[in-house]
């Protein structure tokens, strides 16, 4: 009986001093935390996009006269604009709201060298978690110095999670933008060539959104537009985060903040 209550007494000693991992609420509300400040990232990026789009997407597609006898051109090129900037906005809500952090989701928890497992070998902090109220300090931060299930390990890879991150956010942009399974191309091509058959039909020339010549005009606008997707791709998302474009500036300068985020969690 005696050796019993030792052994036990030995457990819960060992057991108090055990470092705790994140959590599923832990995990779910740093890749919120994540998402966050990633958002203006995939904004801003998508406001490229738009920007790109309007410079390019009339060039060498003049209206063929089956249209513009019918529909002013100032009236189709509006259209056209508005269905692309509906079409962004929407893909942008989609792009950086639960699409965003459900990826970043996956690649701190479920992925290659996932942010899980037994902090305590070896052993780097004294602590299994804060008391109520507190936080991990940075000293700790600074010593969990490999992979694991705590916070601290995580504030120590921060260099790392950001990569990975932002490698995931391209990836998910290129996927989105090429016709395999495209989201947002697929989105564009058919609000831009909707977008015309409406104009037509507004001003009363429904019959002819079958024309030949209208659908040659509506398919050289899509193919202006999936090259500035293209474009898109190899410049703005290809360099996302590297210095070089324009959102850049939302890609750093929120360390410590989100370091202080991580560390609160027990």
């Amino acid at each position: 009986m005696l050796l019993k209550s030792t052994l036990a007494m030995i457990a819960l000693v060992a057991s108090s001093t055990m470092v705790s991992g994140c959590e599923p609420p832990c995990r779910h509300g740093l890749a919120k935390a994540f998402a966050d400040n990633y958002a203006p990232v995939v904004q801003d990026t998508v406001v490229q996009l738009h920007s790109n789009l309007k410079a390019n997407l009339f060039q060498s597609s003049t209206p063929p006269v089956q249209i513009t006898s019918v529909v002013p051109e100032k009236a189709i090129h509006d259209a056209v604009l508005n269905a692309v900037q509906e079409t962004l906005d929407a893909y942008t809500d989609r792009a950086k709201g639960a699409t965003l952090e459900n990826g970043i989701f996956q690649v701190m928890f479920n992925e290659k060298d996932p942010f899980k497992g037994d902090c305590n070998n070896p052993k780097r902090v004294d602590r299994r978690m804060p008391p109520p109220g507190e936080s991990w300090t940075l000293l700790e931060c600074e010593k969990m110095d490999y992979i694991c299930g705590n916070p601290p390990s995580i504030c120590h890879h921060l260099k790392m999670v950001k990569e990975r991150i932002v490698d995931r956010i391209k990836t998910q942009l290129k996927e989105h933008a090429t016709f395999d399974n495209g989201l947002l191309v697929h989105s564009l091509v058919e609000n831009i060539k909707r977008s015309v058959r409406a104009s037509m039909t507004k001003y009363g020339a429904g019959s002819m959104t079958d024309n030949v010549h209208v659908m040659e005009y509506a398919n050289g606008l899509v193919n202006n537009a999936i090259n500035s997707l293209s474009n898109w791709v190899s410049t703005d998302v290809e360099n996302l985060c590297d210095g070089s474009s324009s959102q850049s500036s939302h890609c750093g300068g929120w360390d410590p903040q989100i370091k202080t985020e991580i560390l609160r969690w027990p």
